[in-house]
């Protein structure tokens, strides 16, 4: 299943790389814990980045009552975000064709406050289970205080496209003789192994889902 294509997320540049196809942009949503959002506050434009879940066709963020890319969103009921994955470096014996293979996910949301306490407690499951699987279970749940000093926005998915770049460097015909190094610098993200905090009981294991999530993304 695509989204639809409208002028908003139709890729022009780059036709070879974009894909409307909902599973491959979801999969790029959810291979990342950081989105960026662009936001006009003050007649000025930011980008900020922040933690996110999705569930379904929904994304959930967070932030206070005060934080002003929250109020903004609100106000526009309209938002743009993008997730970027960086795969490898391209290095080519031309500085001009240098580049970079990436997968990349724009989405264009309706933005609606989440102001039902049920909703917002299954809407903060979904962004802390998309740190880590399963942690919810594994920590202590809001209070009716933090629930109420805390802001959520749902955003609905309405279209979105991804580009993704997976191609070897590419020099020029007569640039193949330059003796210059030419080559791919493959990028992966690697989690290290947990340390404890410092209050924690030292014969406190770590749990199993940390240690199921570390061992899949090693």
């Amino acid at each position: 299943m695509e989204f639809d294509k409208r002028k908003l997320n139709t890729i022009e540049r780059g036709k070879n790389k974009a894909s409307y196809d909902k599973k491959i942009i979801y999969s790029i949503l959810d291979a990342s814990e950081i989105c960026h959002i662009a936001f006009v506050f003050d007649d000025t434009a930011f980008v900020q980045p922040i933690n996110f879940g999705r569930i379904g066709d929904q994304l959930y963020i967070h932030g206070s009552h005060l934080n002003r890319m929250t109020s903004a969103l609100i106000e526009s009921k309209t938002v743009c975000l993008n997730v970027t994955i960086l795969d490898a470096l391209k290095l080519t014996r031309s500085a001009f064709h240098h580049s970079v293979n990436y997968r990349s996910a724009m989405v264009f949301g309706s933005v609606e406050e989440v102001l039902e306490p049920q909703k917002k407690i299954k809407a903060l499951k979904g962004i802390i289970n998309h740190f880590v699987p399963n942690r919810w279970a594994h920590c202590r749940p809001p209070s009716d205080a933090e629930l109420k000093a805390t802001r959520v926005l749902e955003i609905s998915i309405d279209f979105a496209s991804s580009k993704i770049a997976n191609t070897p460097p590419k020099d020029n015909k007569d640039d193949l003789k330059l003796d210059f190094w030419a080559g791919t610098i493959p990028v992966k993200k690697t989690l290290m192994p947990p340390i404890p905090d410092q209050f924690m009981a030292h014969n406190t294991e770590v749990p199993k889902h940390i240690l199921k999530f570390i061992e899949n993304h090693t």
